[in-house]
């Protein structure tokens, strides 16, 4: 299986390292100390990686598909936060590391498509964090990105019209309004699938 892990690592090499701002010499070795680490996972549109009220022990490397990243709101409502796609990795990090004390996962993750991913122990790799400095510079860089990613979110719903959120989330993410439901979509956006409706008819 590490073959098959490093198969798919080897994919998205550049566009991962395009996207953290790093060398490839660092991608590789983390790839390389990160495989004893890793388990293979397909699953269905509509399965839980992680559960809201759930310990969080475990993250996924995502090779092929979409996972929606939501929680749930006081009135029991399912909010949608953001998606994550190919290369990029489920998890909180505050959810990670409350995990480590027991503590429950705010957050859920679920799969917006079928997924193939690579299911990554958090604990173990803490482990290696403590003993490797580049793992410690590969996390930094990954949270570096989860902030941008968080402020480029922001910045779709900073809008004040639908259509201009709407508009900002296609230039932000081309491509990925056809691979999500519109249900997803308009939750993300903050409108009723109802309107997502009108809004795509009129666009």
């Amino acid at each position: 299986m590490p073959d098959a892990y490093q198969f798919h690592r080897e994919k998205h090499r550049e566009a991962t390292v395009h996207r953290l701002g790093i060398d490839a010499d660092l991608y590789d070795r983390y790839t390389a100390l990160s495989a004893p680490y890793v388990s293979p996972v397909r699953v269905r549109k509509g399965t839980l990686l992680q559960e809201a009220g759930a310990r969080a022990t475990h993250y996924f490397w995502i090779a092929s598909g979409v996972a929606r990243r939501g929680h749930i709101s006081v009135a029991g409502e399912d909010l949608t936060l953001g998606f994550i796609t190919e290369s990029e990795n489920t998890g909180s990090h505050a959810d990670m590391m409350g995990g480590l004390d027991g503590a429950p996962a705010r957050e859920f993750f679920i799969a917006e498509t079928a997924i193939e991913a690579w299911r990554i122990d958090w604990a173990a790799m803490q482990r290696q964090q403590a003993e490797h400095g580049f793992v410690h510079e590969y996390y930094l860089k990954i949270i570096e990105c989860s902030i941008r990613r968080y402020a480029a979110n922001l910045q779709i719903r900073s809008h004040n019209s639908a259509e201009a959120r709407l508009e900002a989330f296609r230039s932000r993410f081309p491509g990925l309004e056809e691979r999500i439901t519109q249900r997803a979509l308009a939750s993300y956006l903050g409108i009723t699938t109802q309107y997502m409706s009108r809004l795509r008819r009129t666009a």
